[in-house]
């Protein structure tokens, strides 16, 4: 399989790139500061949430990762980041508060050598940390190309360069991929997607900025938000005036399944349901509806819901390579299921993902 040619030197290379502890660091963050450390970090806090089970996954243990976002620990739990690294449910998650705002005095007594922090939302989340001598570097959110940047970003700074870039390039192979798979699809063939972050407590979307328009647009869909602005409340008229072919239910509801919404009345007309065409999204290392270490899995995943008829990927198979290559993770069939929600999709026209392409971890 050609994505597996991207990774196959980084595991010895990496072991050739390490820099003494002591060195001293510099490299410029997403909001174009300056960033100088001592020596390589050894102590790491993290508090965008997609990007802790990055640097796991860049760093391949929980060793440095000493500070993360209470979300970023749920869905530790609940996906398969807790199987791989059991000592993720020991980290602190209370280094951050609502909105963001770090919790100084839990920073402090982690004693982090860098604390990475969004650098969209504004200084106000920023220096309070940077007053008590903590060293923050920023990450930015909503690109594909903000996304390659946090990789790049922790491959320099866990010196793990090798494999950042061959996680970067699997990104970009994948990209164009799916470009060719889905240039000669027409506008008419393209389903209209709904994504809903909430539905049970209350009906929530994304909005222009969210990386999902360009999910949704990679994988050959037609995004129903990508005209809004900011996270957006609906309401059931709006669904039914969109009138979406395709729903996605993404993890952030605890609970949230497909049969919530076909147990609506009030949506039984609507397309999406009239075929059975809602799904919840997986949820590998992290959730796979924000960016994270395993996108283009959710990339390939998105184009066989959204064209289960041409697109043929095995899926199965790339899961079990890029875990093994991402991780150093055996996954096995059992976990795959629960990784693409088989159990709570099997309501809905779900592709079947057929255990005959998955042929091993090694190829």
């Amino acid at each position: 399989m050609k994505y597996n040619v991207l990774f196959v030197t980084f595991c010895f290379l990496s072991s050739c790139c390490q820099n003494a502890l002591g060195q001293p660091m510099q490299f410029t963050d997403m909001s174009n500061r300056q960033i100088k450390l001592n020596h390589e970090p050894q102590r790491v806090v993290v508090i965008p949430i997609p990007a802790a089970s990055m640097l796991v996954g860049i760093d391949e243990n929980t060793q440095r990762l000493v500070g993360m976002h209470p979300f970023a620990k749920v869905a530790a739990k609940e996906g398969m980041l807790s199987k791989m690294f059991p000592d993720i449910v020991n980290i602190r998650s209370d280094t951050v508060g609502n909105n963001f705002m770090p919790n100084i005095e839990t920073l402090l007594s982690v004693k982090p050598d860098l604390v990475w922090q969004w650098g969209h939302l504004g200084n106000d989340i920023i220096t309070p940390m940077e007053n008590v001598g903590l060293t923050v570097a920023t990450l930015n959110y909503g690109k594909e190309a903000y996304t390659q940047k946090w990789i790049e970003l922790m491959g320099l700074t866990l010196d793990q360069r090798v494999k950042a870039q061959a996680m970067i390039d699997w990104r970009n192979q994948v990209i164009n991929d799916l470009q060719q798979a889905t240039q000669n699809i027409s506008e008419t063939q393209k389903p209209k997607v709904l994504f809903l972050l909430y539905f049970n407590s209350h009906i929530q979307t994304f909005g222009a900025t969210s990386h999902n328009n360009y999910d949704f647009e990679l994988a050959g869909g037609i995004s129903l938000n990508k005209d809004l602005t900011g996270t957006r409340t609906l309401n059931i008229e709006q669904i039914l005036v969109w009138d979406p072919d395709i729903i996605l239910l993404g993890n952030f509801e605890q609970g949230l399944k497909p049969q919530d919404v076909y147990d609506n009345p009030l949506l039984a007309d609507v397309t999406a349901v009239k075929n059975h065409r809602v799904f919840k999204v997986p949820i590998g290392g992290f959730v796979w509806d924000a960016p994270n270490q395993e996108t283009p899995l959710y990339w390939l995943w998105l184009s066989m819901i959204f064209h289960p008829d041409t697109m043929h990927w095995p899926l199965r198979e790339l899961i079990a390579q890029h875990y093994q290559q991402l991780y150093n993770y055996q996954v096995s069939d059992e976990q795959i299921d629960q990784i693409l929600q088989i159990q709570l999709n099997q309501v809905s026209n779900y592709p079947s993902f057929s255990l005959a392409t998955h042929k091993g971890n090694n190829e």
